[in-house]
């Protein structure tokens, strides 16, 4: 009778052992799930992260290229802008050179017609002169035959 007993408390216990044994391969799977499952998704958010922070960067580049193609645009149209601004003053420059040439060639006809009239009315008086010498010389010439 005690040896049964004690096969029948060794088989509960064995039975018990098995059991407890059992619960704890179910929680070391259950675990090892768990951790499989914690790894897959701090996977997924760094993966997650990485395609975030790649955007990111992505959409930094290309700000940043706008960005260049915006300040290269701008110092395109400066530089044409400069460029116009030096032909205009250019222009402006030969227009008031052709202007004073203008004037001085007006000024120097003035003073060429002023100096040609000027001779015109010098030779009149000369001209004046001499026939009124010489009308005196015919006059004394005369007189000189009556004489």
């Amino acid at each position: 009778q005690e040896e049964e007993e004690t096969a029948r408390q060794d088989a509960e216990r064995k039975a018990e052992e098995e059991k407890e044994a059992a619960i704890l391969m179910q929680e070391e799977e259950r675990r090892k799930k768990d951790e499989a499952r914690a790894a897959e998704e701090e996977v997924g958010r760094l993966k997650r992260e990485e395609e975030v922070r790649v955007q990111h960067e992505n959409e930094r580049q290309v700000e940043k290229d706008k960005e260049e193609e915006l300040v290269a645009k701008m110092e395109q149209i400066e530089r044409e802008n400069a460029e116009r601004l030096k032909r205009e003053k250019e222009e402006a420059d030969q227009f008031k050179q052709a202007e004073e040439e203008r004037k001085e060639h007006g000024a120097r006809a003035a003073r060429l017609k002023q100096e040609e009239e000027e001779t015109a009315r010098q030779d009149a008086e000369r001209k004046a002169e001499e026939e009124k010498e010489a009308a005196i010389l015919m006059q004394k010439e005369e007189r000189r035959k009556k004489d």
